[in-house]
């Protein structure tokens, strides 16, 4: 009774942080990739905050001012764009990591049958073992 007992709990702790393993694990994988994108987003929005400065340092005159002025639409358009674009990027990791976290739960909920055998036949001796045991 105290094998069955332990083979029974050790199946469920099996099947409980098997899946928790494999989400921690993805976890992990997920903030590695947000993080390694982030330094490259700010990477490239230290470059585009360099690039206005050198041209502010860049005025001398009247003609640099408006030219400066002008080149400020581009910058705007430019960083709305990759402000944009990492939006959506982080939205498709988002979705990625949400979808495999998923894959993993129904793999979870719904083992292959051999999985789902396996206990059963190692309980239905134990049973017929209590009966006989009360008899």
């Amino acid at each position: 009774m105290n094998d069955n007992l332990l083979e029974s709990l050790t199946t469920q702790a099996t099947s409980f942080y098997g899946p928790m393993g494999k989400i921690n694990a993805l976890m992990v994988s997920n903030i590695e990739k947000v993080a390694e994108f982030q330094l490259g987003a700010v990477k490239s929005y230290a470059e585009l905050a360099m690039k206005q400065w050198k041209q502010v340092a860049g005025i001398r005159d009247i003609e640099t001012f408006k030219d400066f002025g002008l080149s400020q639409s581009e910058s705007a358009s430019e960083m709305s764009q990759k402000i944009i674009a990492d939006m959506m990027a982080l939205g498709e990791m988002g979705m990625e990591f949400k979808t495999q976290v998923e894959e993993i739960i129904a793999e979870a909920n719904n083992p292959t049958e051999e999985v789902k055998e396996a206990p059963k036949a190692k309980v239905k001796p134990s049973a017929s073992a209590k009966a006989e045991t009360k008899a």
